[in-house]
């Protein structure tokens, strides 16, 4: 049973997800090789391939038979894109260079916090 069901759902995917499907198209291919079979007596099934696959978009009266042929069409319907490319990040780094003065300024007064925010950050006191 579970062999069953395995092969039930595997079958169920590839037909869903790949174009596995367009096999269900092959009643239509017979009936239209029967066509042009009865049409054209010296038509063999290699050259009914040739004429329908290999000899590019023929558009004549048949045109809607043959877009129903298998593998003649394509259905994107399953293909979502799972994964993105990322694309690349460039820095650029810019040296700043100071035309002041030579000398080694450890810090700026006028970016000290202020000695609000210090008090904040106390460790405790014992009482």
């Amino acid at each position: 049973m579970r062999r069953l069901i395995a092969s039930f759902l595997l079958f169920a995917y590839l037909l869903a997800n790949t174009e596995l499907r367009e096999l269900a198209k092959v009643n239509a291919f017979v009936s239209h090789f029967a066509e042009h079979k009865a049409e054209d007596k010296n038509l063999t099934l290699l050259g009914f391939i040739k004429i329908h696959y290999f000899s590019g978009i023929v558009i004549d009266d048949d045109y809607d038979k043959d877009m129903k042929l298998p593998f003649k069409t394509t259905d994107y319907s399953n293909s979502i894109p799972t994964h993105t490319i990322p694309q690349p990040v460039f820095f650029t780094f810019h040296p700043v260079v100071s035309t002041q003065s030579n000398s080694i300024l450890l810090y700026d007064q006028t970016t000290l916090p202020s000695s609000h925010v210090a008090e904040i950050w106390q460790p405790p006191k014992a009482c």
